[in-house]
């Protein structure tokens, strides 16, 4: 038992009046003469007896009357625990990401977590809360009101550590009793609970449990061009094995185009593929049937007009002009041009997105100037020697070592590929042993710093490549080497070409670290912006030459359709979905956790007040006190 205010027992001293007035009662006795006394004698001696044994009553409720009022005064209470002591700080999360859109009992877990959680709170009670996306702290109900209520999904999910270190920075006193109630559906969590780092917060988890598990998502969509036509790849997945068909259709803006089905029988994945045509999606769509969660029944998609990638070869001498080249790149995919170093208008480097520099054998200061400011702005280079190159022909470009090393008069084998290089994906389908491999008479040696793409037999590099930088150690002159004639040539230099102009992926995952370019011309100040129906953002933008350098890893932050603008010209039409983690439903296993657990809020709340509850008894010493002061005038008034 504990008194709120002890300095009031010291009045417990004063009941010895009480004890010293009836120890020594100054009352004085008178005699009266009787004729016979016999009988009065007898009466006396009773009369004397029951007095003595009625005073001691009368003290004795009387000193615990006193006494129960003195204690009352001092406010007496039990507490059920050590920290209903202290003063208490409360922290919420709750849980908003995507699963929590899996049915209640009723409406979404959600919905019925705000709900639940709005009726055990105190119309005053000071608390903290916290979401994914948002923080609230120490307010109170009025004070969060409409704010509570619209909470809404977020594709943002914060990882066990991160949800510990948000709610130690809510707490206001280090020497406060510290809550923490997590509700969340515990599902796909980043990490597992680290007990070690909660000894000092009162750790409650308040496990909400879906009604069902099931959820069909598009996963992923992949096009693949087949000549003129392209195929749109769709992968459609299920959290559950379960034998169903979905419906996934195909939309161009508002227009229905196509509809396929998706069947799964008792598999978790199912694919299906839509025939594009030529057509371009500038706003393209992929919608499932409604399910457990809408987020990732959508799928947003576009296709834009490739503009040609523009290839800039320059020799030193005319034959070069009908080089093997020329037909490698005849695709209309390609605007090919070739030009003698002798006559460049070096307009043409700038705008170019490949630069081969075929066996030039002299460099002037203007050229090298301009070709290192391409290379600088993001351009892609080519380096084919020339038959009397030596180690100083190409140096600089950019790097901080040497190019090329010693020459080689000696004939080599090109025996090794690196199928790994993204050259070479999907060019061969199995490593191949037995293939004619191409070989070189005479070569230089390539700085061992640069990745290697081809090699000869002894290790060292036949063609390398750094930083969009690709250097071959010998002249493709037939004289030198055959490798024109192996089918290696055509897959090598249509693939770097391709590689030199980034384009815009068929979509973009919201939050990723993804970065393309796109060549074009800003004024002093100016910026691009991502435009979409109902928001405009500005995405991060480096500005190399005339070439912009867009990164979307922070913006958008809203899944769908945008326009990259410039001013009120679009550039490019882009898409943006959220990232499907959390349609994974991963459950976090928390059975060998030694955690405090609950399946609804108010069995948490209802324990939290349990542990925090204090018994006063100030209320019981002061009935006490009035039964005793009552039970002494029974006696004064009926105890004769």
């Amino acid at each position: 038992m504990i008194f709120e205010k002890p300095d009031v027992l010291y009045f417990l001293f004063l009941l010895i009046i009480p004890i010293l007035i009836h120890l020594f009662q100054l009352r004085k006795y008178r005699t009266t003469k009787f004729s016979n006394v016999a009988l009065l004698e007898k009466i006396r001696l009773q009369s004397r007896k029951s007095s003595t044994i009625k005073k001691w009553l009368v003290l004795m409720t009387r000193l615990m009357g006193l006494a129960f009022l003195i204690l009352a005064f001092s406010k007496p209470y039990i507490p059920n625990t050590e920290s209903a002591l202290k003063d208490t700080e409360v922290a919420i999360y709750m849980d908003n990401s995507f699963s929590m859109e899996l049915p209640g009992d009723q409406v979404s877990l959600l919905e019925e977590t705000k709900q639940n959680l709005w009726d055990q709170l105190g119309e005053q009670q000071q608390f903290s809360l916290f979401t994914n996306n948002n923080s609230w702290k120490h307010t109170n109900k009025s004070d969060i009101k409409n704010d509570f209520f619209n909470i809404d999904f977020t594709p943002v999910s914060l990882g066990f550590q991160t949800i510990l270190l948000k709610a130690e920075s809510m707490y206001k006193n280090q020497e406060t009793s510290k809550s923490l109630f997590i509700i969340t559906d515990a599902l796909n969590f980043e990490d597992t609970p680290d007990l070690k780092t909660t000894k000092t917060i009162d750790l409650n988890f308040i496990i909400k449990e879906p009604k069902s598990l099931k959820n069909f998502y598009i996963s992923s969509a992949k096009l693949e061009e087949k000549n003129s036509n392209s195929e749109l790849r769709i992968e459609i997945k299920s959290s559950l094995s379960i034998d169903k068909d979905i419906t996934v259709s195909l939309y161009d803006g508002l227009n229905l185009i196509a509809k396929a089905r998706a069947t799964f029988k008792d598999q978790l994945t199912s694919n299906v593929s839509f025939e594009l045509g030529d057509t371009d999606f500038k706003k393209g769509r992929l919608e499932l049937e409604t399910d457990g969660m809408s987020y990732d029944n959508t799928l947003y998609f576009s296709l834009n007009q490739n503009d040609p990638i523009r290839i800039l070869s320059l020799h030193s001498k005319e034959k070069e002009k009908n080089s093997f080249l020329s037909s490698i790149y005849k695709s209309d995919r390609f605007s090919f041009d070739v030009n003698s170093i002798t006559n460049l208008d070096y307009s043409k480097i700038s705008n170019a997105d490949l630069i081969i520099l075929n066996e030039i054998e002299n460099f002037s200061p203007i050229l090298k100037t301009n070709l290192e400011k391409f290379y600088r702005n993001a351009g892609t280079l080519v380096i084919i020697p020339c038959e009397n190159a030596s180690e100083t022909t190409y140096s600089n470009f950019e790097l901080s070592e040497a190019i090329y090393f010693n020459s080689n008069s000696n004939k080599r084998d090109i025996t090794t590929i690196s199928y790994s290089h993204p050259l070479f994906t999907s060019v061969f389908s199995e490593d191949i042993q037995n293939f004619d491999y191409p070989s070189t008479s005479k070569s230089l040696e390539i700085n061992p710093s640069l990745s290697p793409i081809l090699k000869y037999s002894n290790g060292s590099s036949f063609l390398a490549e750094q930083d969009r930088l690709y250097v071959f150690s010998s002249s493709l002159d037939t004289r030198f080497s055959n490798f024109i004639n192996s089918p290696l040539v055509v897959p090598v230099f249509y693939n770097i070409a391709l590689q030199s102009k980034s384009k815009p992926l068929l979509y973009s995952t919201i939050g990723s670290d993804e970065t393309f370019t796109v060549k074009t011309t800003l004024g002093q100040d100016e910026i691009l912006q991502l435009v979409s129906s109902n928001q405009q953002v500005i995405p991060k933008q480096t500005k190399l030459g005339n070439t912009i350098q867009i990164n979307t890893q922070y913006q958008p932050e809203i899944a769908g359709h945008y326009e990259l603008k410039q001013k009120d010209s679009t550039l490019l039409d882009l898409s943006f979905n959220y990232n499907r983690e959390e349609s994974d439903l991963q459950a976090l296993d928390l059975e060998n956790q030694n955690l405090v657990k609950f399946s609804t809020i108010q069995e948490a709340f209802n324990s939290y007040t349990e542990a925090r509850k204090i018994l006063e008894l100030w209320k019981w010493m002061l009935i006490f006190a009035l039964g005793f002061f009552l039970l002494e005038l029974l006696i004064l008034r009926f105890l004769n």
